[in-house]
């Protein structure tokens, strides 16, 4: 019976959504959208003559040059759509829940039997359907391209199903924006600046890794994740297990996983009262997602985990999978103030509960920020050494273990530093923009500063002690840096809690009877 009825709700979530329906409506009301739709397609299809018309122009070409001009014109194609995608997608969505709370109408929404997911999904369709109509339209101009031979069907499909995977990614985050925005303008230009970090990082990402592998097919999936590689990595593949896995299918499997992560951490920011049951969907998701993409890091990684050496001695592996472990877990930075920071001033959930509480670990609740953390830190470093295993890595190293802990007093270190804004602010936004305020000066600012002290010595070789004082030393390959580590771990650890007590207990005297 229970599974009958979660079959029902969920069939009606993803295929006969109301919320859907009613918005993709608003959307395609009147003539303004048909003449949207008929200025892009000919914009597209004026592009698409000036390229042609330039590969086509020359009177003598050989068949080699004539064939490499079609594909340029088919990437040149794709990299509109790609384009198109990136501008549309995050506009389309990033004001669909902000304008519902301004027209107070969520409150309208949720008096109903009405699950935040069902909403949620249902505004996510609508966008992204509208997205899949944009690339439908541009159907005749890249026949065009296989017509004249610079394509394949497969290609072209191939590249509308990574296009999509990344409006999709891009349209859930918008949603996210949308929901933890105050206004429209702060939605947009929150959504746009994802997107823009997004396209950096997959593009350099992508770049580099395609020129490590030589031009070969087989190259990791992460090359397939920006929409302007779509034609160089649509027939790649990613051997795994000796099997040769399409990267479009990883993109996919990466796009589904990302787009349910942002919609549970959207519901779980309007669910009433901010539910413990949605908080702990999130962090469980969260939990398995990033586990599975430590073991996944550590399977690709294994060929290169290896015994480095160096001017000074050797680097062990273990060194280095400590130091992808800190790559795996690095973006963590960016959520650590919604996890480590309190105040009176919010909803209950974020009112001082304690310092850790094991038992606290999945409710979204301070005192379940430190266990939370931790559980983070060994999830994805057992992960990671599991998939090291599975790439065909040895023994476990006591080198990796010293970064395990190194890991575990980095993250403690500043969920104390957390603790002590949100003991010492009354408001729980100023104590977050605090704590990622501090680390930014810790962890970033000290780069550009200890440069420029140490290169403006006339020996500045002799000159690089001046960076042990920089918190993350231990993370540079110059040299096996394991036992120093081991040493900052231990340090930050002690010096976490030192802080985490005097900061409950100013808590306890300013606020707590």
């Amino acid at each position: 019976m229970k599974a009958a009825t979660w079959t029902q709700e969920t069939f009606a979530t993803y295929f006969n959504n109301a919320t859907a329906q009613r918005d993709f409506r608003v959307q395609l009301r009147g003539g303004r959208s048909v003449l949207l739709f008929a200025l892009y397609l000919g914009i597209l299809i004026l592009v698409g003559m000036f390229v042609y018309a330039d590969t086509a122009g020359l009177e003598q070409v050989s068949v080699v040059e004539a064939q490499d001009r079609l594909s340029g014109f088919y990437s040149v194609v794709m990299w509109i759509l790609g384009s198109t995608v990136v501008l549309v997608a995050p506009a389309l969505t990033a004001t669909t829940v902000v304008m519902e709370r301004q027209r107070k109408s969520l409150d309208l929404v949720f008096s109903a039997p009405v699950l935040p997911k069902y909403f949620l999904v249902g505004k996510m369709i609508a966008s992204y359907r509208y997205t899949w109509m944009l690339l439908v339209l541009a159907l005749p101009v890249t026949a065009t391209c296989v017509v004249l031979g610079g394509s394949s069907w497969s290609d072209v499909l191939v590249a509308y199903v990574l296009l999509s995977m990344h409006a999709l990614m891009l349209t859930s985050a918008a949603l996210l924006m949308s929901t933890l925005a105050p206004k429209p303008v702060s939605a947009i230009i929150w959504s746009y600046a994802i997107a823009i970090v997004y396209l950096i990082v997959t593009s350099i990402t992508g770049m580099g890794l395609s020129f490590m592998s030589g031009g070969g097919r087989e190259m990791p999936f992460t090359t397939a994740l920006s929409p302007f590689t779509v034609t160089s990595a649509a027939d790649t593949f990613t051997r795994i297990l000796s099997m040769e896995v399409p990267n479009w299918i990883l993109v996919t499997l990466f796009a589904l996983a990302v787009s349910k992560l942002f919609i549970l951490a959207a519901g779980a920011i309007l669910a009433p009262f901010g539910s413990s049951k949605d908080v702990a969907s999130l962090r469980v998701h969260a939990l398995l997602y990033l586990m599975a993409v430590a073991l996944y890091f550590g399977y690709a990684g294994a060929s290169t985990v290896t015994t480095t050496a160096t001017s000074a001695g050797s680097v062990d592996s273990g060194s280095n999978l400590g130091r992808m472990l800190f790559m795996v877990i690095g973006p963590l930075f960016i959520i650590l103030p919604l996890l480590t920071c309190y105040g009176m001033d919010g909803e209950s959930r974020f009112w001082p509960n304690g310092i850790a509480k094991v038992k606290k670990t999945l409710n979204g609740t301070p005192a379940g920020a430190l266990p939370f953390l931790w559980l983070i830190v060994l999830g994805a470093a057992t992960a990671l050494y599991a998939g090291e295993q599975l790439g065909g890595g040895g023994a476990i190293s006591p080198a990796y273990l010293s970064y395990v802990v190194f890991a575990l007093g980095f993250w403690s270190f500043f969920w104390s530093l957390g603790r002590m804004t949100s003991a010492f602010l009354l408001g729980l936004r100023s104590a977050r923009t605090l704590q990622f305020a501090s680390f930014l000066v810790i962890a970033i600012l000290p780069v550009p500063f200890l440069s420029s002290i140490q290169s403006s010595q006339s020996n500045w070789r002799a000159n690089e002690w001046v960076w042990d004082y920089y918190i993350l030393r231990p993370l540079w390959v110059d040299v096996d840096r394991s036992f120093q580590a081991l040493l900052y771990g231990a340090v930050l650890l002690i010096g976490s809690w030192g802080i985490a007590i005097l900061a409950e207990n100013v808590c306890k005297r300013k606020w707590l009877p």
